[in-house]
Order: C-alpha cells, then sequence, then structure tokens
C-alpha cells in the first residue's frame, strides 16, 4: 500500500516509542528519532513509499505511541489520514482550576517531606518523616526526576496530590540551587534574595 509518513523532528523528545517500527531508529539517549529512508520535502521531513501491510501496521503503532504526535501517516491511494499529528478537541470539557488549602488539604497518611537546598554540596535534600519531626530517610541528588523517582520507587507517598506538591517544590528548590537563590519549602521564590 503506498503511503506517506511525515516526522516532525522539531517535536521530538526522543521517548523511543516508535522504534517499533523498523523505519524509525534511536540514536543515543537524549537524541531524536531518526525516520531511515526519508526526504526532505517541502520542508517536512518524510518517507513515501508502498509498504507491506505488516510494515504499514508498524508505522502505525509507532506513530500513535509518539506522546508528542511528532509522526503523520497518509494512505495516498485513499487519501485516508491514517495517523494524525493534530491535536483534537472535540467535546472539550474547560474546568476552572481552583483549590482551597484550608478545606482540601488531606496529609498524605505515609508522612511528609522537609526539603532544604545544599548550596556547599550542590545538592538538594530531602528529609521524609514518618512520624512528627522524626526523619527516617534522607533523599538527595542534583536533580527533581532523580529525586522524585527515587521516592516513587521507595513508595514513600500514597497520595497523589502529594506527588504533585514534591514536584513544585523540588522544581523550585532546584532553581534556587541553580541561581544562587534562597529556598524555603512552601514559600515562592525570591528572585532577589541569594543564598
Amino acid at each position: 500500500m503506498k503511503a506517506k509518513v511525515i516526522y516532525d523532528a522539531k517535536k521530538c523528545i526522543g521517548a523511543g516509542n516508535c522504534i517499533i517500527s523498523e523505519y524509525f531508529l534511536l540514536p543515543p539517549p537524549g537524541k531524536k528519532a531518526v525516520l531511515k529512508g526519508a526526504k526532505i520535502v517541502n520542508k517536512e521531513v518524510c518517507l513515501e513509499k508502498d509498504f507491506t501491510s505488516e510494515e504499514l501496521e508498524r508505522l502505525q503503532e509507532a506513530g500513535e505511541r509518539c506522546p508528542v504526535n511528532a509522526i503523520g501517516i497518509r494512505n495516498l491511494e485513499t487519501n485516508e489520514e491514517l495517523v494524525t499529528m493534530n491535536v483534537k478537541q472535540d467535546g472539550l470539557v474547560e474546568i476552572k482550576a481552583e483549590y482551597d488549602d484550608d478545606k482540601e488539604f488531606v496529609l498524605d497518611p505515609k508522612g511528609y517531606f522537609l526539603i532544604r537546598v545544599d548550596h556547599h554540596k550542590k545538592l538538594i535534600e530531602v528529609g521524609f518523616c514518618g512520624k512528627r519531626n522524626v526523619v527516617e530517610a534522607k533523599i538527595f541528588g542534583t536533580t527533581p526526576r532523580d529525586i522524585y523517582n527515587t521516592i516513587a520507587r521507595e513508595k514513600l507517598i500514597e497520595r497523589p496530590e502529594h506527588y504533585a506538591y514534591l514536584g513544585r517544590e523540588l522544581q523550585k528548590a532546584y532553581i534556587a540551587l541553580k541561581l544562587g537563590l534562597k529556598y524555603v519549602q512552601d514559600d515562592e521564590l525570591d528572585f532577589n534574595l541569594k543564598a
């Protein structure tokens, strides 16, 4: 079946979900995928050819697995769009974000975290307290992703909103660490207040 695969390398985040198809190659970590045999046509990276039904099936799955819609596929015989790169908003429901800490806050039954920045060691340190004011574990690292994934792996949190809180606070701590700012947990960063 004759089809056209369009690949937007600018959108690609290197997740590697597309390598289910032999037409996508993933270079070293942190790099973007490559569409094998593709050419630049009208500023688009595309591959146009006759594919076997198995090849097209794997390409469609690669496109559907792409988390950033960087792959589009069109059947050139029927002009049917098999995989779209457009984000659809059919039936979109808009929800105004609201939260009242006094009414809605629920402490995680597993415990809470104390977060600080050690500018001398260039680390973010997170103390886990399963009991009030008793630090039972210290998790430390240089990036929020390393720290929150370690906390998730250790199953130190039960409530999903606690993960969201932790992500927000760790990102603030990371910015404070990188810019040499004072970090105070639960306060907004003051970009004029050096550590």
